[in-house]
């Protein structure tokens, strides 16, 4: 609601101005920008992973995975964001689990 506020008495203001200044698509193509950046490297991440995750983490993944890109669609970074650091995570944990070093494994390819 926070975000919210600000952008519609933005809109508000540049009423007066260029009908395309409050165009919701052209204002929210940047914020998916940002978060489809913080979802690039947990997909890196998710893909070293997922042969070595069990069905329950693959649907766990999915599910998440599912709920990230469409927060960063929808145009809220934040939530994007969040939910891609949880997405690492979990895959790190399923790489650390199989004895992977996802570091090691990036700086080789």
């Amino acid at each position: 609601m926070r975000t919210t506020l600000p952008s519609l008495a933005l809109c508000a203001v540049l009423l007066a101005g260029p009908a395309g200044a409050c165009d919701p698509e052209a204002m929210s193509a940047p914020l998916s920008a940002v978060c489809d950046a913080a979802l690039a490297p947990a997909r890196a991440a998710i893909e070293t992973a997922l042969p070595y995750a069990t069905a329950t983490e693959r649907a766990l993944i999915a599910r998440h995975l599912a709920a990230t890109t469409e927060a960063c669609e929808s145009g809220d970074p934040e939530a994007g964001a969040r939910l891609a650091s949880t997405l690492a995570r979990f895959a790190g944990r399923i790489e650390g689990r199989a004895g992977l070093n996802s570091a090691l494994l990036v700086s080789q390819q």
